[in-house]
């Protein structure tokens, strides 16, 4: 089944849930916790947790709270270690946590643009106006990055560098942590890197990306360029842990909760400025290989839930 066969077979599915339970049934249910990090910064997490709790809370028809990680290293840590059922993580955050335990499970994968892109890309950016044109340009710049566990904000990019047949330790002059995308975009604006390490979306075959990471530092995307972009990677994924799947009604009544977002005002409204993606589709054994490739674990494969 395609990528995008799966997006479609979700809104089905979502479409055809059946009715929620009675109500009393939905009062022996168990409350849910989740866990986020920050990738868009304190504040953005702050008003995606004011939220996500009370939709959830409503569509699930038991308490939902949502925590806030500093980092995907402990949100990681909190998913593998059972203190959050399930969480909105990264790929490399959600293969680094199946390393650890195989039987954290990825349940869906957000969509953007419209719902057709699964992937996203690696994009480094400067200042519109650069000189700069490809990666090769960017030798001896000061460079700004997300943090270390950052997929787009640092990893992929710095094996872009590598590829390329460079030394990412010694490619760049300096560098410095952003924190955040947000971060990275107005240190590049601002004139205190050169360059940063951010992330657009799949902008599709022959068309160039834009610096979607850049969407919420103010200003324009137009005040950026983007000069290098890596392969496709797998969007973020919503991930349980280790004993949540083997629940399957459980689990299958959230998939539904999350397919069936982009079908309300309300669910489109959550999308869009809780998660900041346009939908949720099933995550599929292969969507993580590339991630898999880049921590160098092929011999370890992560779980999806399949749907039923």
């Amino acid at each position: 089944m395609s990528l995008l066969a799966c997006a479609v077979a979700v809104a089905l599915a979502a479409d055809k849930a059946p009715p929620p339970a009675d109500k009393g049934a939905a009062e022996k249910a168990k409350p849910i916790t989740m866990g986020i990090s920050q990738p868009y910064g304190a504040e953005q997490a702050a008003k995606a947790k004011t939220l996500i709790e009370p939709y959830l809370s409503k569509e699930l028809k038991t308490t939902v709270t949502v925590s806030i990680f500093p980092s995907y290293d402990e949100l990681t840590n909190a998913l593998v270690d059972g203190k959050v059922d399930i969480a909105w993580i990264t790929p490399l955050a959600f293969v680094q946590a199946a390393d650890r335990n195989a039987d954290v499970t990825a349940m869906s994968k957000a969509m953007r643009q419209g719902g057709g892109g699964l992937f996203y890309r690696a994009v480094f950016i400067a200042k519109k106006g650069a000189a700069a044109n490809g990666l090769a340009d960017l030798k001896g710049k000061k460079v700004a990055w997300v943090n270390k566990s950052s997929t787009s904000g640092y990893l992929f990019p710095r094996e872009m560098i590598k590829k390329a047949g460079f030394d990412p330790d010694a490619f760049f002059s300096g560098e410095t942590m952003a924190g955040d995308h947000p971060g990275v975009c107005k240190a590049v604006k601002g004139g205190s890197a050169d360059v940063g390490a951010t992330f657009a979306q799949d902008p599709g075959e022959g068309k160039q990306p834009k610096p979607d990471g850049c969407a919420t530092a103010g200003g324009s995307l137009d005040d950026y360029k983007v000069v290098a972009a890596s392969g496709p990677i797998p969007n973020e994924v919503l991930a349980c842990r280790p004993d949540f799947a083997f629940d399957r009604k459980r689990v299958n009544g959230i998939i539904q909760v999350f397919g069936r977002m982009s079908l309300s005002d309300e669910g489109k409204r959550v999308l869009k400025d809780a998660f900041q993606v346009d939908g949720w589709g099933i995550a599929i054994d292969g969507d993580f290989d590339p991630v898999i490739d880049l921590v160098r674990a092929k011999n370890k494969k992560a779980k999806v839930a399949p749907p039923e």
